[in-house]
């Protein structure tokens, strides 16, 4: 049988079993290839794309829409002063060791180098100031409460509203029982041109707070293009 189909097989045949099959090959390749490019967003199922299957650093800010990423999408406390770029806007920074908070009086909160800066006319410049809870707990029952108080020049500064730290009983609203984290950002220096400015702050803590807790005060001054 072998021999018959031996005898069968000319250059023609060859040829044209060759062709049928690198058509057909072809084809599903072009077949695999319109069907990739036919996987558009509308194809993608609901929250296929995770996290982890995204590159990394393949989202880089060209791809980020404008106004696209919102206070609401950002995760508390996500965004801190550490997180501030570098360049000619930040005029100074500085941040403090770990503070116990379970005295029973006031301390000047030491910051790991002077924070001082001179306003130049016709600039405005602003101060961001965060404060930072590590094992923020209760000594027993009562409601450990935290307050830092920013200063300029020895005055306080913000209105003197206090940053303010706290451990509680759990509620329905704040079921970690812990509010651990506080900043704000307003001016400073507005009506100061050539008058240095030196920040400091003062923590207020309480011995209703377990001794294991500490805040870590960071600040930042920039200057607005």
């Amino acid at each position: 049988m072998l021999r018959a189909v031996l005898r069968r097989l000319t250059y023609a045949n060859v040829i044209a079993t060759l062709a049928l099959f690198l058509a057909l090959g072809g084809g599903a390749v072009w077949a695999a290839n319109r069907t990739a490019a036919k996987i558009g967003t509308g194809k993608l199922k609901p929250n296929a794309v995770t996290a982890g299957k995204i590159k990394a650093n393949a989202v880089t800010q060209s791809k980020i829409r404008d106004n696209a990423v919102t206070n609401a999408k950002l995760r508390e406390g996500a965004v801190n002063l550490s997180k501030i770029a570098a360049g000619t806007n930040v005029i100074a920074t500085a941040t403090s060791a770990p503070i116990a908070v379970d005295g029973a009086s006031a301390v000047a909160v030491s910051f790991n180098g002077p924070l001082t800066f001179t306003p130049a006319a016709g600039s405005v410049y602003m101060m961001s100031i965060e404060v930072r809870g590590t094992n923020l707990g209760r000594s027993g029952s009562e409601p450990c409460r935290v307050q830092v108080v920013p200063l300029v020049n020895g005055a306080e500064w913000g209105g003197g509203a206090p940053l303010v730290l706290s451990a509680f009983a759990p509620t329905a609203e704040a079921p970690s029982g812990t509010i651990p984290a506080a900043g704000q950002t307003s001016p400073v220096g507005l009506t100061a041109s050539g008058a240095t400015q030196t920040i400091g702050a003062r923590l207020i803590g309480g011995p209703r707070c377990s001794s294991s807790s500490s805040v870590t005060v960071g600040v930042a001054v920039t200057q607005l293009k």
